[in-house]
């Protein structure tokens, strides 16, 4: 009777022995799935984390690699210490649209002076010739000179006359170069909207040095326009009576092909034997002058 009482005794802390063990193994698998939902949230955020920081690097990269390609050409000339620096902007296109005729021509102008920001007071100039007519739009101020052009130009083909359109804007900065930049962008934006095709530009900074430089100092200051371009010699003539070079950079997108190499930067000195001293052009891709 003692065994049997001992037995079920025996029997009974068993159960609740697995009862307790049941409910402890519960409860810490319990625990642990807490615990291991803790830890995904946070390897979660972390990874959100290291995501968003690496999205600011890069968006920081782009951004600071985009104002170098604007801003890199002026940069470079302003480095020089060049006196009275001035810069030109030159860009045309084809335009391909169909309001050619003589309003038609005014109103791209307008359009056009408007989203650069130029007020038109007055009417526009407009030549006719046989094979040219022109409306332009020119305006002198402080600081800039604008000079706007909508030209037809008929060519005989073969086939009979031809009659081609074109946009034409020139903008020179009198008093600083930094905007040059800006000017082309916003300029080639505005004509591809304007469905406008091969949209060439060029870009022309200019300043001086008091008194001859040397052919030794020309070299100084060149080879420091080169260094801060990244820029890579394609052709040069360095001598005092004709002093010329041409690159090209990775840091420019426009470039021109001669002779199977890449030019986007040309460096020219001359000598001003009226005011004695050293102008200096750097412009992209090529100066409009022949030198």
């Amino acid at each position: 009777m003692r065994d049997n009482n001992r037995n079920r005794y025996m029997k009974e802390e068993n159960v609740q022995r697995d009862a307790v063990g049941d409910s402890l193994s519960y409860r810490m698998r319990s625990s642990l799935r807490r615990k291991k939902k803790a830890r995904s949230a946070k390897l979660r955020l972390l990874f959100v984390l290291i995501a968003a920081v690496w999205i600011f690097v890069v968006v920081q990269a782009v951004a600071g690699a985009m104002f170098e390609r604007n801003s890199s050409i002026a940069t470079a000339f302003s480095a020089s210490k060049a006196g009275e620096q001035q810069g030109t902007l030159e860009i045309t296109a084809n335009y391909t649209g169909t309001d050619t005729d003589e309003n038609g021509k005014k109103q791209i102008l307008y359009r056009l002076a408007e989203k650069i920001g130029l007020v038109i007071t007055g009417e526009p100039t407009v030549v006719r010739t046989e094979a040219r007519n022109e409306v332009s739009y020119k305006k002198q101020a402080a600081e800039a000179d604008t000079d706007l052009r909508v030209i037809s130009l008929t060519k005989q083909t073969e086939e009979g006359s031809k009659e081609e359109h074109y946009i034409y804007a020139k903008i020179h900065l009198k008093h600083s170069i930094q905007a040059v930049s800006s000017y082309k962008k916003l300029l080639q934006n505005i004509l591809e909207e304007m469905n406008c095709t091969n949209i060439s530009a060029t870009i022309q900074l200019m300043g001086s040095y008091e008194g001859y430089l040397t052919v030794a100092r020309r070299n100084e200051v060149t080879d420091e326009i080169l260094e801060a371009m990244g820029g890579k010699i394609a052709y040069e003539h360095r001598e005092d009576d004709l002093y010329t070079v041409y690159a090209y950079t990775a840091l420019l997108d426009d470039y021109i092909i001669v002779e199977g190499k890449k030019i986007n930067l040309h460096i020219a000195m001359s000598k001003d034997e009226v005011n004695y001293r050293t102008i200096v052009y750097l412009a992209s891709p090529i100066l409009p002058d022949t030198w």
